[in-house]
């Protein structure tokens, strides 16, 4: 497994993520978009490579967010919002999970691989466009006040 993930990691030019992870640009559109936070590409993608040593820690982008499952072990995108902790099971290795799932514009999220001594790869599509001046990354402190009988989770992904 090991040499898969640095295969992947080297093959497809992935750098280590803020949020945790590695990922690659693979697509900007050029065409320009007005949002209200000034002019974004239209979409975006990347591959992003999940290890189960790794989470993507809890964040959030102004953009709706496509995931889509390509190799390696389900992964689990989990949700924060006004109805509590919610989670979309992202592969194909069960019949709980979809090999597509959507994450709306400003929920708060993050993601864990399903399986131990695994890894997931998966590309991301941004609509807009993602742009970092778009993203927060969440401290543990802020989320248990937020979201109070959630600290597991909060804790596991911070």
């Amino acid at each position: 497994m090991k040499e898969r993930i640095d295969f992947l990691i080297q093959t497809l030019n992935l750098q280590p993520h803020p949020e945790g992870g590695y990922y690659g640009e693979t697509y900007r559109a050029d065409l320009q978009i007005a949002t209200g936070n000034g002019n974004r590409s239209l979409m975006t993608a990347i591959y992003f490579l999940l290890t189960s040593k790794d989470v993507s820690r809890f964040h959030r982008i102004k953009s709706d967010e496509l995931w889509f499952h390509h190799e390696g072990s389900d992964l689990t995108v989990h949700i924060l919002d006004e109805r509590g902790h919610t989670e979309l099971k992202l592969g194909s290795g069960t019949t709980f999970s979809s090999p597509q799932q959507l994450v709306p514009a400003e929920k708060i999220f993050g993601s864990s691989v399903d399986s131990e001594n695994s890894y997931a790869l998966v590309s991301c599509v941004v609509a807009p466009g993602f742009d970092f001046t778009d993203f927060t990354l969440f401290e543990k402190e802020e989320l248990i006040r937020q979201f109070p009988t959630h600290e597991t989770i909060i804790s596991r992904l911070t």
